[in-house]
């Protein structure tokens, strides 16, 4: 589909199929992989304290999905459990939920939008905080079909991915809640990003910003777009600059997490995310 989508055409058009339309010469194989997977009865999910999945499926069922899935690596996200499948990811991500849920901010019944949401692991935390809708961009297909792995066997259907970037759409106060995690630093505009947070928020709604801050008064631009390791890092802003471009877009920042220093003890290689990693 071509750019300046309306969300609703673009929600009904992904809806079904999220590599529709998309151009990679892996999707015959992603596809087959897809279509490979063992259909097994869920047995439970927990999707409020973790992402862990229970399966009525036999030694060999097991054995097969794990061996597809680790075609699919690198796992940035996680972790999951799927079935007795640990999928030990690159990131603890589940050490940045909790200090989301230190904000004490309720995502029951709402409409959720996060932004460069990966393989869907904050999606489907979400949904375990009873949100009534989640709708990810992501326009990474290897975590577009990482996502479409794990749903195969949780069969969420009030979570849908969308393979496009947030600019690649046309602005709609359609989003009770939006999140933007580790997307801020990797962009040339930082206020653009803001703004166009903002044009997609309704009336009252909330943004949920996480990035890497600099030292008070210590704002950087990173002229080469790499930073620990990173490539794509364009601007650190410090809390200030944060509050400044919020205050630019007439939002305001409510409420903070404690600041944190990431730590092997949150992201490092593992035997999901086998290549060069922050530790």
């Amino acid at each position: 589909m071509k750019d300046n989508l309306e969300w609703s055409r673009a929600e009904y058009f992904y809806s079904k199929d999220p590599l529709n339309g998309e151009k990679d010469k892996r999707i015959e194989s992603w596809s087959k992989l897809l279509t490979s997977l063992p259909n097994v009865e869920l047995s439970s999910s927990e999707l409020k304290t973790e992402v862990s999945i229970s399966l009525n499926w036999t030694s060999e069922q097991k054995r097969v999905t794990e061996n597809l899935l680790l075609d699919l690596i690198p796992w940035r996200k996680g972790p999951f459990n799927l079935g007795g499948i640990d999928i030990d990811t690159e990131w603890r991500s589940n050490l940045k939920w909790e200090r989301f849920l230190s904000l004490g901010l309720s995502l029951e019944g709402k409409k959720v939008l996060d932004v460069g949401a990966g393989n869907g692991y904050y999606a489907f935390r979400m949904l375990g905080e009873r949100a009534r809708e989640v709708i990810c961009l992501e326009p990474n297909l290897t975590h577009v079909i990482q996502f479409l792995s794990i749903n195969h066997f949780l069969k969420k259907e009030e979570v849908k991915v969308i393979p496009k970037r947030l600019e690649q759409l046309t602005p709609e106060p359609n989003f009770d809640i939006i999140f933007s995690m580790g997307v801020l630093y990797h962009q040339r505009n930082p206020s653009d990003h803001i703004k166009l947070l903002s044009s997609n928020l309704k009336p009252k709604g909330k943004i949920v910003l996480e990035t890497i801050l600099s030292f008070e008064g210590s704002e950087m631009e990173i002229k080469n777009g790499k930073y620990a390791n990173m490539p794509n890092v364009w601007y650190l802003h410090d809390a200030n600059g944060i509050k400044d471009i919020a205050h630019q877009h007439g939002l305001k920042v409510s409420a903070y997490t404690k600041g944190h220093v990431t730590s092997s003890n949150e992201q490092r290689k593992t035997r999901w995310m086998p290549f060069k990693s922050f530790f």
